[in-house]
């Protein structure tokens, strides 16, 4: 019997290349994020800050004043991979049988672009997830391939912490905490990232406070500028859960590393005819790292 894989290939071979940077850039934190790519396992962020002196320009001479200072840190990524296999005629006296095509000289995929896109949509929420709260320790699976924003976060000391007499009795009260920690050094390009779960509770608390007159326009991207001030909050399924507000300058100061340069990542679909099911097989590298923890801010709700 002849295998026709004409229309699988159609869709797959002519989207490869595409439907890769959907699976390693698809997540809505990696679209935020500072992107660093070529990274195969281990690469460093080479970072320079400068701090100039100003001197007494009334007087001669040569007095030489203020320092660069240049630093790296390390962005580990780890390898993920998805497999998985579909067998046709499972489908077979359900109500998606129409679709399998069993003849002489035929074997095509049915459902094939609703399968794809169904599997990217769980690949980017498992990877929006782990860019945040991943953790090399953990036993879970979906969350041990590298460690995610928070636990990166919470090591390091100089990470900012709101100054607060009294815990904050709202969401509300919270961002406005953390707002008003964000250093004026990076408060025009700093923005707050909170779980979708807060961040329904924070527009709640908006409109019941009488602030809907600020018009925040809150629509599926779930992301709004905070009344009277120029900095938008976002809500993101990585955090959801968390309890955790983060402030940060996401584009200049948060990296996401994988390849997309090299071999490293690949998505394949294809008709096995040794195991006579199709088979997925999507491969990449993904990692995070932020460069200046001391621009950062962090809070979690109690």
């Amino acid at each position: 019997m002849a295998i026709d894989v004409n229309a699988l290939g159609a869709y797959v071979d002519e989207q490869r290349l595409p439907l890769i940077k959907k699976a390693v850039i698809g997540s809505k934190s990696a679209s935020l994020f500072n992107l660093q790519t070529g990274v195969k396992n281990k690469a460093k962020l080479n970072l320079l800050s400068t701090a100039v002196t100003f001197g007494d320009g009334s007087t001669c001479g040569f007095n030489a004043a203020g320092t660069s200072t240049l630093s790296q840190r390390e962005i580990a990524a780890g390898n993920v991979k998805i497999n998985m296999t579909f067998c046709d005629k499972d489908l077979l006296s359900t109500w998606a049988d129409h679709e399998v095509k069993v003849a002489a000289g035929t074997a095509t995929m049915p459902f094939e672009q609703d399968f794809v896109e169904g599997v990217l949509k769980s690949a980017n929420a498992k990877l929006e997830k782990g860019l945040w709260q991943g953790d090399t320790t953990s036993l879970n699976a979906d969350l041990n391939k590298f460690d995610g924003l928070l636990k990166i976060l919470a090591a390091e000391a100089s990470v900012i912490e709101p100054a607060l007499s009294t815990a904050p009795a709202t969401v509300k009260e919270a961002v406005n905490a953390v707002y008003a920690a964000i250093p004026v050094e990076v408060l025009e390009t700093a923005s707050i990232v909170v779980g979708q779960d807060m961040f329904r509770t924070y527009v709640m608390e908006l409109a019941a406070a009488n602030l809907y007159q600020y018009k925040p326009e809150v629509d599926g991207q779930m992301e709004l500028v905070i009344p009277g001030t120029s900095t938008k909050i976002y809500g993101l399924g990585g955090l959801n859960g968390t309890n955790t507000i983060v402030a940060a300058d996401l584009a200049g100061n948060v990296f996401y590393g994988t390849d997309l340069e090299g071999d490293q990542e690949k998505f394949d679909l294809w008709y096995s005819k040794d195991n006579q099911e199709f088979r997925l097989a999507i491969n990449f590298v993904a990692g995070v790292q932020v460069a200046f923890p001391d621009q950062v801010v962090m809070y979690v709700m109690a």
